[in-house]
Order: C-alpha cells, then structure tokens, then sequence
C-alpha cells in the first residue's frame, strides 16, 4: 500500500490541482485511465476547433460558388487527421513527463474506491 496525501483523479483540470498539492509538500498522485491531458486537449476544445473550421470553411466554400468562388473546396479526411494528431499525440507523453517532473506519481488505470479514504489502481491500494 502506498500512502498520499492527495490523489488526484483525471488529467484534464487535476494536473494543475495536482502540480499545486506538490508544490506545497503534499505527497501527491494523480491517476488517468486514458492518455494524460484530458478530454479538452486530446478529445475536446482543441481537435472540436479544426473540424469545425474545415466544416466552416467547406460550408462558405459552398455559399459562395458562383459568387467569387469558381472551384470547390475539397476536403481529406486522411490530412485533417493528421493534423489533428500532430498536436495531440505529443500530450501524454508530455504531460507524463511534466507530472513526474513536479514529484508527482502517475498512474495509468482505473481508479476504484474501496474505503472514504482508499482506493484501488491496478490491483494496488493507495
């Protein structure tokens, strides 16, 4: 068993909760059972932002032919991905790092309260 002062549950906003509970000595975990960074910059905010502009874009594309516009835009599925992944997939593995940096232990699971003040990870009690 190990022991804590806080655990944090979720990386989205829990970072920050997380990076201040270190900094002012608590011992201090934080636990995600998906990739580190949460819903906002892998899932959320930041990727809803680029398909909405490409849908914009290709909306006004559309309004606009004949009227300025002679050639349909064309969109690829595949190169918005991409973009997309290119600053998400650097997350984690970053936010990883940052985390441990701050002296904060990480976990990758399920969190799983067993009693007001303990809970399972990984078939490990914290």
């Amino acid at each position: 068993m190990q022991n804590f002062d806080v655990i944090v549950i979720g990386t989205g906003s829990g970072i920050m909760v997380a990076k201040r509970c270190a900094a002012g000595g608590k011992k201090t975990a934080i636990i995600d059972s998906l990739p580190f960074g949460g819903t906002c910059a892998l899932r959320g905010c930041d990727p809803k932002k680029v398909l909405l502009g490409v849908a914009h874009v290709l909306s006004l594309n559309k309004q606009l032919h004949g009227k300025g516009i002679s050639k349909p835009a064309i969109s690829s599925w595949k190169e918005l991905m991409q973009f997309k992944e290119s600053f998400t997939e650097p997350v984690p593995p970053k936010k990883d790092e940052e985390l441990k940096n701050a002296g904060i232990v990480t976990f990758h699971g399920r969190a799983q309260f067993i009693s007001p003040i303990s809970l399972t990870i990984n078939d490990e009690v914290l």
